[in-house]
């Protein structure tokens, strides 16, 4: 961290001058004290943060359907409420699996009673094998026909598969609906997973276990811990790999689709470096860089600046400048004033 409460007084005062002119000498006054900020030189940073974007998913979530198609004539889910397995989360209008089952049903009836008008011929010799085979196939095919149409009038019930919380809502009441179509999202108990793409220089540099930060921008001012579970093996959207990160807490505003950044430390590649704002350099007309060094004198009321040459390294995302040679960790360069 950058120390910024010191502050010094920086007297660039003109030394007395004495101009000759037409037999008079006239005084120049001292400038007054200039204010000016200045901040210590840290020690060498080993490692930089990186950011990169993603979203919130749900390490345990589905996406609910109906298994026939209708009418919903009602939804009972609430996004956001959690319920428990087995609750009714929406309703099909039956009318038309109604008439089906009736009418399988009526089917099954009637193939019983020939099955068993057709066996009583056969044990007293009045019908063939192949007429008892016959209505016996029939009978199984009603039977399967009224068991599908019991199962039609189950499926316009959507349930909850397991305790949790449902995400999104993305049907209606009066709405008509296919089987197989998404109408809701539910999620789980288990954490969420903060997923994120990193670009194909980095993703070397990561391993399962590493800890990251998780910025939520519906959540301001809050900070949440994560850990890399999974690193896609292979490039995604033509540009970055895919990264999951377990979230280490369960957290109730916690939702599916939420967008945020991942913050990830790493280590430099060139080693650690000494890092000042770019603020503090200046540029000679000659294109040198430098800074201004501070050197409080014994009392600490005053201090002597000087003029410092210093190599630059790179820029920084936070800011800040590499320093390659000039300074020292300890000492103190102007920030504000220069």
């Amino acid at each position: 961290m950058i120390d910024k409460s010191y502050f010094a007084k920086v007297c660039l005062a003109l030394l007395p001058l004495v101009i000759s002119g037409c037999g008079k000498k006239e005084e120049v006054a001292a400038l007054p004290p200039r204010p000016v900020q200045t901040i210590e030189v840290p020690a060498p940073t080993t490692t930089i943060t990186r950011s990169f974007s993603g979203q919130l998913e749900t390490s345990e979530g589905a996406n609910l359907a109906f298994e026939v198609s209708g009418r919903v004539i009602s939804v009972v889910a609430k996004q956001g409420q959690e319920y428990a397995k087995d609750v009714v989360l929406a309703r099909l209008d039956q009318s038309d699996y109604q008439n089906s089952l009736e009418d399988a049903r009526a089917g099954l009836t009637q193939a019983e009673q020939q099955l068993r008008r057709i066996q009583r011929l056969f044990e007293s010799g009045n019908a063939s094998q192949s007429q008892l085979d016959g209505v016996i196939a029939t009978e199984r095919s009603a039977r399967a026909n009224f068991n599908q149409a019991t199962s039609r009038i189950s499926d316009t019930s959507l349930k909850m598969p397991y305790k949790g919380r449902i995400s999104t809502v993305d049907v209606d009441a009066q709405q008509v609906v296919n089987a197989g179509q998404s109408v809701m999202t539910v999620q789980g108990e288990g954490p969420m997973e903060f997923v994120f793409g990193v670009p194909a220089d980095i993703v070397q540099e990561l391993r399962d276990g590493m800890t990251v930060e998780v910025r939520l921008g519906d959540v301001e001012d809050e900070v949440f811990g994560g850990v890399i579970t999974e690193i896609s093996p292979g490039i995604q959207n033509n540009t970055t790999y895919g990264v999951t990160a377990a979230m280490s807490s369960k957290e109730t505003q916690f939702r599916s689709g939420m967008a945020g950044e991942a913050n990830i430390e790493l280590m430099k590649p060139n080693g650690g470096s000494i890092e000042i704002p770019l603020s503090c350099v200046l540029a000679a007309p000659d294109g040198a860089q430098f800074v201004w060094t501070v050197q409080a004198e014994e009392g600490g009321k005053t201090a002597i600046v000087s003029k410092r040459g210093v190599a630059l390294g790179m820029l920084q995302e936070e800011g800040t400048v590499s320093i390659v040679s000039g300074l020292d960790p300890g000492e103190r360069v102007i920030s504000r004033g220069v």
